[in-house]
């Protein structure tokens, strides 16, 4: 038997021919193959295959294009269990002394403590792991990096310098407020950056500290619930126990599921003003503004250009806090009355025009014109699971869930999830009211 070299389960490595150091490596026996984070993967149209290391938010990321023709293509089930194909790339890497190359798959690793992954592939015939133990081949990180939220001030900053210089542990501290942190949420590549540190994921942080929250709740609480779904230690863990008050926290809550929501963007008003390039690169015109505490089509918008966009948030305090969403095309959608677990209700809104083109998207004229009930048999069984998906991951047994399905893709998304669905109000009181007497029977049945 060979007398193999012991690895822990976290080593450090760098990419010698990309000379990229103190990369850390998650080592994985349940894991057959090997991956690396990349983004802006490409086959082109000459059989090139193009991609760059790393992601913005990663310290390794040089936004430096690879372009090669020596790849292979895989199968490969993701974390939700379907298949995808992937490339394959041979990569040099060195760990401990040793300088080593393999296959590696280039995979989104954003939502991963671990920008690299080390498979059976790589450790066979080579390492044993000793699942017990860390940087067996490799020294602990040189440098911790904790963010301090809230703490913007300069006093804050030249508290946490006194207390780098008393830290046992070589500590970087970073003080921000609110305002300099952007939310980018998907539902599948969902990340939280901090703009005032090269646009570096919150999860590639060591440490969350929440200094103060009360002032910007829904931000703080967005933030908690990202680093959360990410595994990183963060305090005070008080600011991850919160009711959702907003769209936002709403949506980070899905998206960090995994559910799919609209492609949304959110930040401060100053900073999403600076914003739009960004904004139409990724989801182009028209794309949706609404402020994060609106409610009945209030404060929500379709913006079909820069003038359009100007002019809202123009009118915004910087109190009012805005996300612009991706606009998908549809032919109406649905309104799914969630009571307990099964839906009491489901009504259709079919697509109207509107008067007003900034408020075109909304499908809801006055006096519902538009609306009517439909079998719960003849919604789809996808809309109607996630819609109990949704209420669910906001623990709202009751719930009026919004499902509209991309008449391109035919893919379903959640567009929100009212903890106050208009029972009482609006049409179909009647049927509102016996679904609601059905649900409050079986809870006190129980």
């Amino acid at each position: 038997m060979k007398n193999l070299p012991q690895i822990g389960t976290v080593e450090l490595l760098s990419l010698p021919d990309d000379k990229v150091e103190g990369i850390q490596a998650k080592i994985d026996t349940g894991a057959d193959g090997s991956s690396v984070w990349a983004t802006g993967i490409k086959l082109k149209s000459d059989g090139k295959l193009v991609f760059t290391f790393f992601g913005p938010g990663s310290p390794h990321y040089r936004n430096k294009q690879v372009v090669t023709t020596a790849f292979r293509t895989t199968t490969v089930k993701n974390s939700f269990g379907h298949q995808e194909s992937r490339y394959k790339i041979r990569l040099r890497l060195k760990i401990g002394t040793q300088t080593l190359s393999s296959w590696f798959s280039l995979a989104n690793r954003a939502h991963n403590n671990y920008p690299i992954l080390l498979g059976k592939d790589f450790l066979n015939d080579r390492f044993v792991v000793d699942v017990s133990k860390k940087y067996l081949l490799s020294q602990k990180p040189l440098l911790y990096r904790v963010l301090v939220l809230g703490g913007g001030s300069l006093a804050t900053k030249e508290f946490f310098k006194t207390v780098s210089g008393l830290n046992s542990l070589p500590v970087e501290y970073s003080c921000i407020s609110y305002d300099k942190l952007l939310y980018n949420l998907d539902g599948y590549n969902t990340q939280v950056l901090n703009l005032a540190d090269g646009d570096k994921d919150l999860a590639s942080y060591d440490y969350i500290y929440f200094k103060t929250h009360a002032k910007h709740p829904e931000f703080a609480a967005s933030a908690a619930e990202y680093v959360r779904s990410k595994g990183r230690p963060f305090g005070d863990q008080e600011v991850a126990q919160y009711v959702s008050a907003s769209k936002l926290t709403a949506a980070m809550r899905l998206s960090c599921a995994g559910l799919s929501i609209p492609s949304t963007i959110c930040a401060a008003t100053p900073v999403l003003k600076q914003r739009l390039p960004e904004i139409v690169d990724a989801f182009g015109y028209p794309f949706v503004l609404k402020e994060i505490a609106s409610e009945r089509g209030r404060h929500n918008y379709l913006i079909r250009n820069e003038k359009d966009f100007a002019g809202i948030l123009k009118s915004a305090t910087n109190n009012q806090v805005f996300m612009a969403q991706h606009y998908i095309a549809n032919d109406g959608f649905y309104r799914l009355n969630v009571l307990g677990k099964r839906i009491g209700l489901s009504v259709w809104r079919s697509a109207v025009p509107h008067k007003d083109p900034l408020k075109k998207h909304l499908n809801k004229p006055s006096g519902s014109a538009n609306a009517r009930i439909v079998p719960l048999n003849e919604v789809p069984l996808e809309a109607r699971n996630l819609a109990l998906h949704a209420a669910d991951t906001l623990n709202r047994q009751v719930a009026g869930v919004d499902i509209l399905q991309d008449k391109t893709t035919n893919k379903w998304y959640i567009l929100e999830v009212n903890n106050a669905p208009q029972l009482r109000s609006g049409p179909f009181l009647p049927e509102k009211a016996k679904a609601v007497a059905a649900y409050l029977d079986k809870e006190l049945n129980r």
